[in-house]
Parts: structure tokens; C-alpha cells; sequence
């Protein structure tokens, strides 16, 4: 990291200390890209972050992990990252529609901390709701981290959350360019799940010992993503079976509208090998 950045007055105790020499990333100093932009700056500013890093992209001797420390890192792919960690409040799940859903089911708002929207009142409850509204009027709503209620719900002892070990909300910044493009000035469809998996893929293999590898993973195309541009992909786990990790994502332009999502299940392997992380 340079001078400039570590120096700053304004920087989050989160924030990694690492060199340019370390990541290898075509932007120097990712941290300082990002926190020179505005909504970016917002974003890692939060004292809620748990932990900020900055990806390593440098070659591995055997040529693992090459697709994103070598295909997407360049100046027209993925030129700068970085990501964080956040605490999610569990909420309680209800039960699934159909038994032959094969994702998980939860509870609508998704209670976070501890910036979030608190959890809906259950049905019936009008008295309740209205004292609620009265108690709270004048008082500002937090905003929830994410529009995605799926990403927030979850967790918790009855889904296999060990608190030990919690299903923390893992985030990334990314700057992409026209490089990812399939239609001029379109991200290419099969980024939207390279983007979602790397980052779904780090939660999951945080919840196993040694790594995890993706079974299953569907992606919900919500809206077109213009490039070039910078993304916030999001991904957590929600639910755990034995073996079988659930996780879940979100792809979020710089106003929070969630341009797409995905889920998957993960399973975790029992001997060591070789994890990709964002």
C-alpha cells in the first residue's frame, strides 16, 4: 500500500496492510482507487467491516487459480479488488411451499447488524405493528446492507450456524471493463456466475475445514450490466446439512438495485487441496 493511503487519517481500522509488491492487481493500490470514489468510500468506511482485503493475484507455481489471477486481471477485465466482512443477524426460517424445493426457505426481511432493517411483524399482529409504527415515527430507518432479502436470511443454530464459525456476509469490490463485454456495452452472461461463484465459493469454503466444491449453482438474471463498470458482488452462506453448504448471492450496481442472484450448494471435501478465493 502506499504512503498516501496508510497515512490517511480517514482509514479504516480494517484496512489490510499490504504492498503493491503483494497482490499483483493492475491498479497499485486498490484499496485507494476505491476509496477515492464516493459510494465506494461509503462502503468501506462502514465500522461494522469486520476485515478488508485485497485479493492476491499473483501466479501460482503449478498455474492454479489462473482464469482470475491471470485471464480477469487485466486492464480491460477485472483491473482492481477488494473485499470485506460483515456480521448478519440469524433469522428464524419458515417452512418451504412445496418439500420438493431444492433451496432453502426463510424468513422475508432478513434482520441485520448492526446496520439492517429489523424483521417484519408475523401476520395478525396489527395492533403490535401500529404501536411499532408510532414508537418509531421520527426515527430514521437503517438501511438493510443488502435489497436482497434471500442473501440476508438464514443462519442461525437451526440452520447449522456454529458461532464460532459464523455465516459473516463476504463482499466484493470489483472494477470491470469492456474486456467481460458480450453485446457492445453488455457484460457477457456467463460473468454474472463467474463473479457469484468466486465469491459464494470463498463463504462456503470458509465453512469448511479444509475447502468445499460447487454441486449446484443457478443464476437469476435480473437486469443488463453495462460495462465498463463497478460491481458489488456479495455472496453468504445460509444454510449448512451436514456436508452440504447453501450459499447464496448478489451481483449490486452503485445505487444497491440487485442486477442478479444466484444460490448453490457447496459440499465440503475432507482432504486438503487447492481453494479459490476472490
Amino acid at each position: 500500500m502506499s504512503s498516501s493511503s496508510s497515512s490517511s487519517p480517514a482509514s479504516n481500522p480494517a484496512d489490510p496492510a499490504t504492498k503493491p509488491a503483494e497482490h499483483n492487481q493492475v491498479v497499485a493500490d486498490p484499496l485507494a482507487h476505491f476509496k477515492a470514489i464516493p459510494w465506494c468510500a461509503a462502503l468501506l468506511s462502514d465500522p461494522a467491516i469486520l476485515e478488508i482485503g485485497v485479493p492476491d493475484r499473483r501466479p501460482l507455481p503449478n498455474g492454479g487459480s489462473s482464469l482470475i489471477r491471470k485471464t480477469m486481471n487485466t486492464p480491460t477485465t477485472a483491473r482492481a479488488c477488494v473485499t470485506f466482512y460483515q456480521l448478519v443477524k440469524p433469522v428464524k426460517p419458515v417452512k418451504p411451499r412445496s418439500s420438493s424445493s431444492s433451496s432453502p426457505s426463510f424468513a422475508g426481511t432478513g434482520e441485520v447488524s448492526p446496520v439492517g432493517a429489523g424483521a417484519s411483524a408475523p401476520s395478525g399482529s396489527t395492533k403490535s405493528s401500529r404501536s411499532s409504527k408510532g414508537e418509531n415515527k421520527g426515527k430514521k430507518q437503517k438501511k438493510a446492507l443488502s435489497a436482497s432479502e434471500a442473501l440476508l436470511s438464514g443462519g442461525g443454530k437451526q440452520n447449522g450456524e456454529d458461532p464460532r464459525n459464523p455465516f459473516v456476509l463476504f463482499s466484493a469490490l470489483v472494477d470491470l471493463g469492456d474486456g467481460c463485454q458480450s453485446f457492445p456495452g453488455i457484460m457477457h452472461g456467463g460473468m454474472h456466475g463467474l463473479l457469484m461463484d468466486e465469491v459464494m465459493g470463498t463463504v462456503a469454503n470458509s465453512q469448511s475445514a479444509n475447502s468445499a466444491y460447487t454441486v449446484r449453482f443457478t443464476t437469476h438474471y435480473h437486469r443488463a450490466i453495462r460495462l465498463p463498470q463497478i460491481l458489488l458482488v456479495r455472496g453468504r452462506v445460509v444454510r449448512k446439512e451436514g456436508r452440504k453448504i447453501y450459499a447464496r448471492g448478489t451481483l449490486e450496481d452503485k445505487n444497491g438495485n440487485v442486477m442478479a442472484e444466484g444460490d448453490g450448494v457447496w459440499l465440503a471435501i475432507e482432504r486438503r487441496s487447492g481453494q479459490s478465493k476472490l
